[in-house]
């Protein structure tokens, strides 16, 4: 953007101080006014007016006064390859959504993809994000991670599995050549795996993802027919598998809940001859009792809460802030653009002001979850994403109305604009 002060390497550039109505980070931090100080992309003061002062040198001052200045956001989970998707009409039920997303998947050719993928990416960028961690589906994988690190953006795209049913030997063929040594990154982008959903990819691919090596994620209790259909392999999963071909009785069930369903899976894997204990970033967990939050508090699984996607499936009263009381990593994510508000950006920045305004929940607890909680999930350093001294991911200002109150800060609408933008390579 054209009013994003040009920001040189780190050894030779010249300071540029940023006076913001308020300066806060995902660690606590919070400034009225505040001032930060950057040279490069290395925080070299953060305070209030009086504690940074004046910064000796030649400093270009950036007038943010009207602004709050924030970290650039993380967005832990959302789907590029879907970005340029007609909308699907609402409908009664989720699985009947997911027959039209796979409909229009169907349909897209490998350049409708890539195209996608691109807005995406650029609407992430519109929204403030430095780190993404993207879904990619069918022919996404390599459109995502080029346009990803050609924005500069850091953190990893995960190819989607479908592995149920007639599939599962295919899958588990493919999941024994995705090692981390075959998988490799683009500049910050790291390459890992995603086995789509309990309802539709057997516990068998699932265990082949979690000992391959590499990053995983999954859909994870986001309605209570996945409950239904772990217990007992009935519902309308069950229903949707069998229209799609992808039910032939091997299946296994008897779980009490996802959450039990996915601790079998992380045991089965580490108990494996070179087994190995590997984080999980579940999506979603809308559908959460007090016996699963318990087991969940115990898991290695980080969890990706996409707040307007629960809302525009109608879920409500998620237990993020349990999670978070019980030791849980609770992050931020959008989902797809099918499932958002804002057509001009993908960005967290949305979901924090939505738990700011609906929760009213404090400003610090929303800044850590869209920043430093994003980057712990996505296995990235999360000091980047404070304004401690060191290096940033990147800086944002977000515009704000003439009562510029942190406590204001939910209610504001605005798209943000860079002060401080990812390093491309």
């Amino acid at each position: 953007m054209s009013n994003t002060p040009k920001i040189q390497d780190d050894s030779v550039a010249a300071p540029v101080a940023v006076r913001a109505a308020w300066l806060a980070d995902g660690c606590g931090a919070c400034f009225a006014p505040g001032v930060l100080v950057l040279r490069g992309r290395t925080v070299v003061a953060a305070g209030s007016p009086e504690s940074v002062g004046v910064p000796g040198g030649a400093v270009t001052w950036v007038d943010a006064s009207g602004s709050a200045v924030i970290p650039a956001l993380v967005n832990a989970h959302t789907h590029l390859d879907l970005t340029l998707v007609p909308r699907i009409p609402e409908p009664k039920q989720f699985f009947q959504w997911l027959g039209g997303v796979r409909s229009a998947r169907l349909s897209m050719t490998a350049d409708d993809v890539r195209q996608s993928v691109i807005a995406g990416v650029q609407r992430l960028d519109a929204g403030g994000v430095a780190a993404v961690g993207d879904i990619a589906g069918t022919h996404a994988l390599q459109a995502s991670l080029a346009a990803c690190a050609d924005m500069g953006l850091e953190g990893c795209v995960f190819e989607e599995v479908f592995g149920m049913g007639p599939r599962v030997p295919a899958c588990l063929a493919a999941m024994e050549a995705m090692t981390p040594a075959a998988a490799g990154h683009a500049r910050g982008i790291r390459r890992g795996v995603q086995p789509h959903a309990p309802y539709s990819s057997d516990r068998r691919v699932f265990e082949a993802a979690l000992r391959s090596g590499l990053p995983v994620s999954t859909h994870l209790a986001e309605s209570v027919d996945e409950r239904r259909f772990l217990a007992d392999g009935s519902g309308p999963f069950r229903e949707l598998l069998e229209s799609f071909g992808l039910w032939d009785g091997t299946f296994s069930a008897g779980a009490r809940h996802p959450i039990d369903w996915m601790a079998e899976r992380l045991r089965a894997a580490s108990a494996a001859p070179a087994g190995r204990q590997t984080r999980v970033l579940c999506a979603h967990l809308n559908d959460i009792d007090d016996q699963a939050l318990a087991l969940l508090a115990t898991l290695p699984i980080d969890v990706a809460y996409c707040p307007r996607a629960s809302e525009f499936f109608g879920h409500a009263g998620h237990r993020y802030r349990a999670m978070r009381a019980a030791g849980v990593n609770v992050c931020l994510g959008t989902d797809s653009a099918l499932n958002l508000d804002t057509a001009d950006r993908i960005s967290t920045l949305d979901d924090l002001r939505l738990l700011m305004r609906r929760d009213q929940l404090p400003l610090s607890d929303a800044l850590e979850m869209a920043t430093v909680a994003g980057a712990r999930a996505l296995g990235l350093d999360p000091s980047r994403w404070d304004f401690s001294l060191g290096p940033v991911a990147g800086v944002i200002a977000v515009q704000l109305g003439e009562n510029g109150a942190p406590a204001e800060f939910g209610k504001t609408s605005t798209a943000p604009r860079w002060i401080c933008r990812p390093a491309v390579s």
